[in-house]
């Protein structure tokens, strides 16, 4: 299977996503001075702006706002990566599809080989699977998934939003507790300036600890499922693959453990 080449007006609305609709995209541009680097760290800087858990304790209709937002970020940069890659095998041409040209919409194929060329992702339908090298860092489980090509970014959003409503807030935990009271939650969520996650504003109004915060997010965890039963019920993983695929990222981040503590064990020689 041939991977679809990426049209222009896909790149554009993916350059608008990370550089904002400001900027002058021109052909030029697209062919001569967007570069990977400023890409990355253009991404970079807006999925941390727009992670979905900086927004944790926010009303749902926020949290589903930003979900969305982050999921179009990735998307994105998925596709800005495919078109560098399309790009320098010559794949790719300025004009090669008119401006604003919309993609034709593809039947979604099922499980479809990755391509020769070592493209870092692929497509299903509207989906798009990782097929590029794993990353050398401690993973999460649904991280894990993803970069193993086994789910789409988009069933991960899924996954991380059903196991959220599983749990209660850490704000209607402490209150629970009486760590907090009505007029402290709103302080917290009042607290301007940049984005923040709920426990790190109340440390820093000097609501809560940092060992509280930690204690009330590990109480909250413990109140959801395991990401991987999602997977099981929608059918996409079965059980035997959700515990041979933890087995593997406990592997691997065992070995991730192990390389750094050699790093450092050089550093320090």
């Amino acid at each position: 299977m041939t991977t679809p080449v990426i049209t222009e007006n896909e790149v554009v609305q993916a350059c608008q996503k990370l550089f904002g609709e400001e900027i002058d995209i021109s052909r030029d541009f697209l062919y001569y001075s967007i570069h990977p680097s400023g890409v990355k760290s253009a991404y970079r800087k807006k999925a941390k702006e727009t992670h979905p858990d900086l927004f944790a304790a926010d009303p749902v209709h926020v949290q589903q706002k930003q979900t969305a937002l982050f999921r179009e970020i990735i998307e994105a940069y998925d596709i800005l990566t495919l078109f560098f890659k399309q790009r320098e095998a010559g794949a790719w041409r300025p004009g090669r599809t008119p401006l604003r040209q919309r993609r034709e919409r593809r039947p979604k194929k099922d499980k479809p080989a990755a391509s020769a060329a070592n493209a870092s992702s692929r497509r299903t339908g509207d989906e798009i699977y990782y097929r590029g090298v794993l990353p050398r860092r401690r993973l999460q489980f649904g991280q894990y998934l993803y970069y193993r090509g086994k789910i789409t970014f988009g069933m991960l959003i899924q996954a991380l939003v059903w196991q959220r409503k599983q749990r209660p807030t850490i704000g209607d935990i402490a209150l629970q507790w009486g760590l907090l009271d009505a007029a402290g939650v709103n302080r917290i969520f009042s607290l301007c300036g940049r984005p923040r996650l709920f426990g790190e504003k109340a440390v820093e109004l000097g609501l809560l600890s940092v060992f509280q915060v930690n204690t009330l997010l590990l109480y909250q965890r413990s109140l959801q499922d395991r990401l991987g039963k999602y997977f099981i019920d929608a059918s996409i993983l079965s059980y035997h693959e959700i515990e041979r695929l933890a087995a593997d990222l406990k592997e691997h981040n065992a070995r991730i453990l192990a390389a750094t503590c050699r790093d450092r064990q050089h550093a320090c020689a």
